[in-house]
């Protein structure tokens, strides 16, 4: 059976029609930049997990770390705003990257972290995989900024996502 654009929009809440705001554009970008540059092979699970909800392509969650180091990135600063259509946004995003070096050998088993139960928080938007900024095993090596340029669209929920599968020159 052959499906048209018109029948595949049967399936798709209203809201993923809705136009992307610059702001609402721009807050999540700088979200999912932070995170898609913060990695930490002690946990090496951690940042697919977080990745995963924010993508249009749940694959792409492994996608630009091999898996060693670790790394952490804050400070996002969104900046310019391309726009070839209501519901495709690209935002270019500069964060702050600390490259670490392992300060003696990796343990035999990673120690536990503490971590927040989520319901004690006021306000929590999701998980983030920065790893923390102090950890006896690692020391700071190097910070230096990165450049990226984050493509943003609706998925059929409505909920923002990235897609990397996007170019410029795609609209809905």
């Amino acid at each position: 059976m052959r499906y048209t654009a018109s029948q595949d929009s049967f399936s798709r809440s209203v809201r993923s029609l809705e136009p992307i705001s610059d702001l609402e554009a721009a807050s999540f970008a700088g979200r999912f930049a932070t995170d898609f540059q913060s990695f930490d092979q002690d946990d090496p699970s951690r940042r697919a997990e977080v990745l995963r909800p924010l993508l249009a392509d749940p694959q792409a969650c492994t996608w630009g770390w091999s898996g060693a180091g670790r790394q952490r990135a804050d400070s996002p600063l969104p900046g310019r705003i391309y726009r070839p259509s209501d519901t495709v946004v690209f935002v270019e995003v500069i964060v702050r990257v600390t490259t670490y070096a392992r300060a003696c050998p990796q343990p035999d088993e990673p120690a536990a972290r503490p971590t927040a139960v989520e319901s004690e928080l006021t306000g929590v938007v999701g998980p983030s995989c920065a790893p923390p900024d102090a950890d006896p095993t690692w020391v700071a090596a190097e910070a230096n900024w990165v450049r990226m340029t984050v493509p943003i669209t609706r998925d059929d929920d409505g909920h923002l996502v990235v897609d990397p599968h996007l170019r410029p020159t795609d609209s809905s």
